[in-house]
């Protein structure tokens, strides 16, 4: 017993899994975006503070030194129980001795501080320092001036700023179980969200699933979908129709050939049995064997043209050929048949084609057979060559027979197809030649048209490509 094993498709991720993950790339962009932003901002803030506090009191003390340095000792901030300082003073002299400073200032060195600026010049932002106590410190310096000598007094001053930075670690960690947070609540809404704009996807799904052949009639888009589906609505409302119209002529194609294929083997039956009723001559025999020969020359065509349209990518190679000379040909070769009806094959115009010759002949030579087949006894068949405006050629086969109804025009081309009409004058036709035509014309990328009034004839063009540049005759091609 042996299996077969459909090949593993590539997986995919599904939609609802592709859209949350671009709703979670999109909402964590947004979340650090934004919260970003309020860090940086809060950080800016409090360092504005910070370094403007160290400007303020610098000048405050810049301020006592000019004007009552007997007051500066009173600016000295020292640490109170209950009551910590933040900031931190020291005063040297001009030669760096400390004249007085605050108790926790000794574990700040002097070179720890930025470089002093005088009066003059515009004090700089603090320099920050982590203390080996784990305290951070904000150090600005600056010179004060007395008496005309810019270089004065030495004042530095320290900020501890370490409850500020716990601060800010702190709402950086918040910030960030803020955004873990909002991405899962981002994931758990967006799959939600997701599942429930998909809905109708799968209700159109759950529908399509449920059509078959039996009511290919339905359309998917009776029914009130969302607009972003319209399009694809509209995409399988016309795929329904062109399954419906195929199932339709794939029916109409089977009962067709059920039907031709029936005569010629009810035909072979009846003679087989009619044989084997009684003894029969030789001669009673070969007349029997003769008539059915001719049956299955009918059956062998008929197959032969089946298979012919059945390989519509077959390769052909396509010549430059005298177009007149191969239509004398098949004139010649019908010569006969258009004698014993009385009927002339007349050939106007000339031109060159690029074609498979074979092919050529048998689309022509089918519409000849059928001028002849249904055209007027006594009457006259013409076939016009003349050359396109984008040089290509036109063969237009013209009959004054019986003609087409309008109504049956459009199927004319179809494979088993044949008019009430055409039965009565011709029941041994099979209804593929127009089909053979038509599948030669598409395979060389040309085109065939039909026009006909009843009782006036009937007018099958074929047209034909330009041939392609530097053909010669001896290019070949294959679709």
């Amino acid at each position: 017993m042996s299996s077969t094993k459909r090949p593993d498709r590539p997986r995919s991720s599904s939609i609802t899994a592709r859209l949350v993950g671009f709703y979670l790339v999109a909402t964590l962009l947004i979340l650090l975006c934004t919260n970003w932003f309020q860090f940086k901002a809060l950080y800016k803030d409090l360092d504005f503070e910070d370094n403007d506090f160290l400007v303020e009191r610098i000048g405050t003390l810049r301020d006592i030194i000019a004007r009552h340095p007997d007051a500066l000792r009173d600016q000295i901030p020292v640490n109170k129980p209950g009551q910590p300082n933040r900031h931190l003073v020291r005063v040297q002299d001009a030669v760096g001795s400390t004249l007085m400073q605050s108790p926790e200032m000794a574990g700040l060195a002097v070179d720890l501080f930025p470089p002093a600026v005088t009066s003059a010049e515009k004090i700089g932002r603090g320099r920050k320092y982590r203390a080996p106590d784990k305290r951070h410190y904000l150090l600005n310096a600056a010179w004060a001036e007395r008496g005309g000598n810019p270089h004065y007094r030495l004042i530095q001053v320290a900020l501890e700023i370490t409850d500020e930075d716990a601060l800010m670690s702190k709402y950086l960690i918040r910030t960030a179980a803020a955004v873990v947070t909002g991405l899962l609540l981002a994931a758990l809404l967006g799959v939600a969200i997701t599942r429930r704009g998909l809905r109708p996807l799968q209700e159109m799904a759950d529908k399509v699933a449920h059509i078959t052949e039996a009511d290919l009639h339905q359309r998917v888009g009776t029914a009130n979908w969302p607009r972003e589906l319209n399009q694809l609505t509209v995409a399988l409302d016309a795929m329904l129709g062109r399954l419906e119209e195929s199932f339709g002529r794939l029916s109409e194609f089977s009962a067709n050939l059920a039907h031709e294929l029936r005569t010629p083997i009810n035909n072979l039956r009846g003679e087989a049995e009619v044989a084997l009723s009684r003894a029969r001559s030789e001669e009673e025999y070969r007349r029997i064997i003769e008539s059915a020969i001719e049956e299955y020359e009918r059956l062998s065509r008929m197959v032969g043209d089946i298979l012919f349209l059945a390989r519509p990518d077959r390769a052909y190679q396509p010549v430059l050929i005298d177009a007149r000379a191969e239509v004398e040909r098949l004139a010649e070769y019908y010569g006969n048949l258009a004698e014993e009806q009385h009927t002339a094959i007349v050939i106007e115009g000339d031109g060159e084609v690029s074609v498979d010759p074979n092919l050529f002949q048998r689309a022509v030579g089918n519409l000849i057979s059928n001028a002849l087949h249904y055209g007027s006894r006594f009457g006259e068949i013409r076939v016009k060559l003349r050359g396109t405006d984008d040089g290509g050629l036109e063969i237009a086969v013209e009959d004054d027979g019986m003609g087409v109804d309008p109504a049956e025009l459009p199927r004319v081309f179809d494979r088993f197809y044949r008019s009430p009409q055409a039965r009565q004058i011709y029941n041994q036709g099979s209804g593929l030649g127009l089909a053979i035509v038509r599948s030669i014309m598409n395979l060389h990328g040309g085109t065939a048209s039909v026009a006909s009034r009843p009782g006036a004839g009937t007018v099958v063009t074929l047209r034909f490509p330009a041939p392609p540049d530097g053909d010669t005759g001896a290019s070949v091609a294959e679709t």
